[in-house]
């Protein structure tokens, strides 16, 4: 019981990632900064990516 909270911890703190990561790509997006845009593309790709490489 305690591995499936600590699973489900671990993927609630991605879902949050993901969603402040994709509130400063639309901030960067209405700033058009194309630099930042990607740097922060970059960082939710990572982020998406995480639970493929840790399972």
């Amino acid at each position: 019981m305690i591995n499936f909270l600590s699973y489900f911890a671990f993927f609630v703190l991605l879902l949050f990632a993901q969603l402040g990561t994709m509130t400063q790509m639309s901030a960067a997006l209405d700033e058009a900064d194309v630099e930042r845009f990607s740097i922060w593309t970059s960082i939710a790709s990572v982020i998406a990516g995480l639970p493929i490489f840790l399972w």
